[in-house]
C-alpha cells in the first residue's frame, strides 16, 4: 500500500516527491515542537534564585545541538533532494514549476531554521504563563515603589564634593546641588544620603519619566507624611514574597518604624535585599572605614565570615525573577526582528539551494570562488581609493551587471557563455540589492546633514527623512522580502527559458 502511494505521488505529482515536502514538514514541525516544550521546562523559574546563586541554564548546550541537528537534516534532504530520477529530469514543467519548486525549498529552509526560535519561544511562553502582563506590570510597579526603601543606590552616585559642579535641576520643585552635598525637594534642604535621594529598581515595563514620577509620588507620601500609603506599598511586597515562600524578617509596621524618620529622613535603619551573606574582608576596614554594626553583623561559617544584614526583605530574588517575567513581555526574544533574521536566512539559504538546482556544480563553485576574489578585489580598491561608499557601490554596480548580462543572454537566445555564473551571482544578491541601496543612501543623506556643521542637527532639511528611513528599517526588510519574492517570481519564469538555451 504504502508502495502505491509512492507511486502515484510521483506519477501525479513529481516536485512533491523530489522535494519530500510531505515527510520533511511532518519531521521539522515534530522537531520545533521538540525543542518548543524543552524550551518551555527551562523557563521555569526558582524564585528563590539571584544573581548571586543563579544556576545558568543549558541555553547554549540546547543552542548548539538545534544547529547541529538543522545541518544532519539539511544534508539529509538535499542528499533525496539531489537525487537523479527520469522524472525530475524529464517531466513536464509550466511556466511557474520553477517557482513552486523554489517556495517548497524556502518554506523548508524556514522550518530547519526555527529550532532554536521554538526554544526560546517555549521558554518566553513558560514565563509569561505567570502572569498576565495587566497583572505582572501591577506587581513590578509595587517592587519598585518597595525597592526604594531597600539598601541600594542614591540617586546620584557619581558626586565629587571637591569639584565646582553647578547646581543641576530637575525639575522646578526637586533638585540636587552636587557642590553642597544636599537636595532640594519641594523647596527644602535634605541631605545627599537622605532617604529621599534613593534609586527605584526600573523594570523594562517602565521607563525613566515613569520611574522618575514614581520616586516623586514616593517623596511626596514621606513629606506629607501619608503613612497609609508607604505601609500599604509594605503589605503588597511582603504578600509577593509570601506567594513565593520568600523569607523576611519584618513585617509591614517593623519595616516602617525603620525607615520613617521623619523631617530629614536622614537616619534610617538600611533593609538588606536577602539573607544571604556577603564574604567578609577585614582587611576592608584598615583604611579608615568602620564596619557597620548599626545595621549588620559577622557570622562565622565553617573557616570563613559573612557580613549579614540585620533586616532585610527578599528584594535580590523578587528582582531577579520578575526581571524575567518584565522581558519576556515588553522585551522578549522572539520578536518581528526575531523572526525576520530567521526569514532573511531561510531565504539565503533557498536560493543557495535553488541555484545550484538550476544551473549545475561547476558553475555554482566557479560563482563561489568569483564572489570570494571579487570580494578582495572590492576591498584592496576601497582602501585605495578610501571613499566610505566605494564597497556597496561596487557591489551595487555588480548585482545590476549580473541582471543586465542575463537579460541579454536570454533576448540573444542563442548560448548560454558564462551565463551560468552570472545566474548564481544574480540568485545570491536579490534579497540584498535593496537594503544596500537604502543603507548608502541614508547614509549619503547623514553625511548630506553634516556638511553644514549645524550644532542641532535635526533642523537640517534631511533630517525628516533620514528619521523616517531609521524608523521604518524593520518595515522596509519586510518589504524587501515581499519585493524579493514577486523578483523570483519573474525570474523564475525567465530562467526556465534560460535552461533551455544551448551550452557553450
Amino acid at each position: 500500500m504504502f508502495k502505491n502511494i509512492q507511486k502515484q505521488l510521483l506519477i501525479k505529482y513529481p516536485l512533491l516527491w523530489n522535494t519530500r515536502i510531505v515527510p520533511m514538514t511532518a519531521i521539522l514541525i515534530v522537531i520545533n515542537l521538540i525543542f518548543f516544550f524543552i524550551g518551555y521546562h527551562e523557563g521555569e523559574l526558582n524564585f528563590k534564585e539571584s544573581e548571586n546563586n543563579y544556576n545558568y541554564d543549558n541555553d547554549g548546550l540546547v543552542v548548539f545541538f538545534s544547529v547541529l541537528v538543522s545541518i544532519l537534516l539539511l544534508i539529509l534532504w538535499l542528499v533525496f533532494y539531489f537525487k537523479n530520477n527520469s522524472f525530475k529530469s524529464f517531466y513536464p514543467k509550466n511556466k511557474f514549476s520553477l517557482f513552486k519548486e523554489w517556495s517548497i525549498l524556502l518554506f523548508i529552509s524556514f522550518l530547519i531554521t526555527l529550532f532554536t526560535v521554538s526554544f526560546y519561544y517555549g521558554k518566553e511562553t513558560r514565563v509569561r504563563g505567570y502572569y498576565s502582563e495587566t497583572e505582572a506590570k501591577k506587581r513590578c510597579e509595587i517592587l519598585s515603589k518597595a525597592s526604594f526603601f531597600v539598601d541600594g543606590s542614591y540617586s546620584n552616585n557619581y558626586r565629587n564634593d571637591n569639584y565646582n559642579y553647578a547646581e543641576e535641576v530637575a525639575t522646578e520643585t526637586d533638585s540636587i546641588s552636587l557642590k553642597n552635598n544636599f537636595i532640594i525637594f519641594n523647596g527644602k534642604n535634605y541631605s545627599y544620603t537622605s532617604l529621599l535621594n534613593k534609586n527605584v529598581n526600573s523594570y523594562t515595563f517602565f521607563d525613566y519619566e515613569t520611574d522618575s514620577l514614581r520616586k516623586k509620588t514616593i517623596k511626596t507620601w514621606l513629606v506629607k507624611q501619608q503613612k497609609d500609603s508607604i505601609k500599604n506599598v509594605f503589605k503588597n511586597y511582603l504578600n509577593i514574597a509570601k506567594e513565593h515562600n520568600l523569607k523576611a524578617n519584618i513585617d509591614e509596621n517593623k519595616w516602617f518604624d525603620l525607615v520613617y524618620n521623619y523631617p530629614n529622613f536622614d537616619s534610617y535603619k538600611l533593609i538588606g535585599k536577602s539573607n544571604e551573606g556577603e564574604y567578609y574582608y577585614p582587611n576592608n576596614y584598615t583604611n579608615g572605614s568602620v564596619f557597620d554594626s548599626v545595621n549588620k553583623y559577622i557570622a562565622s561559617i565553617g573557616n570563613q565570615q559573612y557580613e549579614y544584614y540585620k533586616y532585610y526583605v527578599p528584594e535580590s530574588q523578587l528582582n531577579f525573577n520578575y526581571n524575567k517575567i518584565s522581558d519576556s513581555w515588553s522585551q522578549p526574544d522572539i520578536n518581528f526582528e526575531t523572526i525576520l533574521i530567521a526569514l532573511y536566512f531561510a531565504f539565503g539559504l533557498s536560493l543557495l539551494i535553488f541555484s545550484f538546482r538550476v544551473t549545475s556544480g561547476k558553475n555554482w563553485l566557479i560563482s563561489v570562488v568569483s564572489v570570494g576574489v571579487l570580494g578582495i578585489l572590492f576591498g584592496i580598491i576601497s582602501l585605495i581609493i578610501k571613499w566610505d561608499y566605494t564597497f556597496p557601490v561596487l557591489m551595487i554596480t555588480t548585482i545590476l551587471f549580473t541582471i543586465i548580462y542575463f537579460a541579454i543572454t536570454l533576448s540573444r537566445n542563442k548560448s548560454k557563455n558564462v551565463s551560468g555564473v552570472m545566474v548564481n551571482v544574480m540568485l545570491w544578491s536579490i534579497l540584498g540589492l535593496l537594503p544596500l541601496i537604502y543603507f548608502v543612501t541614508l547614509e549619503i543623506l547623514k553625511d548630506l546633514s553634516n556638511q553644514y556643521n549645524l550644532i542641532d542637527y535635526t533642523k537640517s532639511e534631511y533630517y525628516p527623512t533620514i528619521q523616517f528611513m531609521k524608523d521604518n528599517i524593520i518595515n522596509f526588510m519586510y518589504f524587501n522580502l515581499i519585493f524579493s519574492i514577486i523578483i523570483m517570481l519573474v525570474l523564475s519564469s525567465k530562467i526556465k527559458k534560460w535552461r533551455g538555451l544551448a551550452e557553450n
